[in-house]
């Protein structure tokens, strides 16, 4: 169902808006009425003003009373008359762009070139141009937060949650609890784990309440207007007598029809039907079913676990995954039916699932290293047994042929001196020496 939603704060800035861009009529005795000028004679002045925020009233002025008159310009009038140029807090389509772009602002700089004004409503016919072709490729706005088609398609159900939400609050604002209450049973029947579900069951709390305290004053209302519709029977015509019974007929079949046709829409709430004591008396009942129903939804509870579910979030970024799945079973324990609980399982399965992939991958990494060191000891260990059999062997074979060399000097026959030479040797002391060598 498409819906046009105007935050009450547009409407006030809107209202000020007009206020500092009117006539002002000041009157001799200091006193100023602020409104537009719709006729003026030759003896007096008529204002169109807002007697309340919404309420409009005439007053006509003798020019005897007045002591001035500040007009405001064409131009600027015509820049009032634009109405609200500022985007509401939550934007679903086109509909507040569509007359401003296509026609209002292009009509208004076009006429007046050398307005003040000019310059303003060319750059917000620029910025308005841009905000429609988001809104067109699929963007929304809300709560004064632009969300893009991306953001929307990854969380749809928190996204169409919010946007439900628009609704119950705006009929909150308008002091409609039927209509309130209506959307809030909309809201919790397809989002019922929704993350704006605290603030809506308050909202739908407080919204019985006052539908309970206008209760009784439409049936006191309803008493008084059977009573005078009896009484006019009594004097009244025949002709009009039937209207008057056909009335009251049409109204008793509308209220059984809203009583009967409750529910099917997704909504057990109707409209108050004063005259309908069948439909009071019903609309009482589902009152007090619904607070008592209501009043078992732990609102502190469901924040907390909504609190929990996103401190989980929190946690698998800083790859503290212990901490998220602690926060997860908490965020389970505190509110079950929570939809961030899915998406916060989902992440945090993933997040462990990629730390055990690098665990094993770290592991087969290390034992590849561990593999490669040891068989570079083995090679090393093979290399230095290499070398110590070679130079063994080569000790070997130094020995062998010192040893042959031995044998073979040993072999040699030692050569006698003759006697001269003993002699002459005989008494010296390195005989010993020579022998030796």
């Amino acid at each position: 169902m498409k819906r046009n939603i105007t935050p009450l704060i547009i409407i006030t800035l809107a209202t000020l808006v007009n206020l500092l861009h009117a006539d002002v009529v000041v009157l001799k005795d200091g006193s100023k009425i602020t409104g537009e000028i719709i006729a003026e004679t030759s003896d007096s002045i008529t204002v169109e003003y807002l007697a309340t925020r919404t309420i409009k009233d005439q007053k006509t002025i003798s020019k005897s009373e007045i002591d001035k008159v500040e007009k405001i310009s064409p131009d600027q009038k015509a820049f009032q008359e634009l109405g609200s140029l500022e985007t509401p807090a939550t934007v679903l389509d086109t509909s507040f762009y569509d007359p401003l772009v296509d026609r209002k602002l292009p009509e208004f700089i076009a006429k007046y070139p050398d307005s003040s004004r000019n310059a303003e409503a060319v750059d917000r016919l620029k910025a308005l141009k841009e905000e429609r072709n988001r809104v067109n490729q699929g963007d929304r706005r809300l709560e004064s937060v632009w969300m893009t088609a991306a953001e929307i398609a990854a969380e749809p159900y928190q996204t169409g949650a919010m946007i439900q939400f628009t609704f119950v609050k705006a009929g909150a604002a308008s002091n409609n609890p039927v209509e309130t209450l209506r959307t809030y049973e909309l809201l919790e029947k397809k989002y019922p784990g929704s993350t704006v579900m605290p603030d809506a069951v308050a909202i739908a709390l407080k919204q019985l309440d006052i539908l309970q305290a206008q209760l009784p004053v439409a049936r006191a209302n309803g008493e008084i207007e059977l009573k005078n519709i009896s009484n006019a029977l009594v004097t009244a015509r025949a002709d009009e007598a039937k209207i008057l019974r056909d009335g009251l007929e049409r109204d008793a079949t509308i209220a059984k029809a809203a009583i009967k046709t409750a529910g099917m829409d997704g909504s057990k709430f109707f409209a108050i039907f004063q005259k309908s004591k069948e439909a009071l008396d019903a609309l009482q009942s589902l009152v007090a079913e619904e607070r008592v129903r209501l009043s078992q939804f732990q609102i502190t509870t469901m924040r907390e676990g909504i609190a929990a579910a996103k401190e989980g979030v929190r946690m698998i970024r800083e790859e503290k995954l212990k901490a998220a799945r602690d926060y997860l079973v908490l965020s389970q324990k505190l509110w079950p039916i929570n939809h961030d609980i899915i998406k916060l399982k989902n992440a945090l399965d993933q997040a462990e699932a990629a730390q055990t992939a690098k665990a094993e991958i770290a592991a087969q990494e290390a034992a590849a290293k561990a593999a490669q060191l040891a068989n570079k000891e083995a090679v090393e260990k093979t290399v230095k047994q290499k070398i110590a059999t070679e130079i063994a062997e080569k000790e070997r074979a130094e020995r062998l042929a010192a040893e042959k060399a031995a044998e073979k000097v040993a072999a040699t026959p030692t050569p006698t001196p003759s006697q001269d030479v003993a002699g002459k040797l005989k008494d010296r002391s390195d005989i010993l020496e020579v022998l030796e060598k």
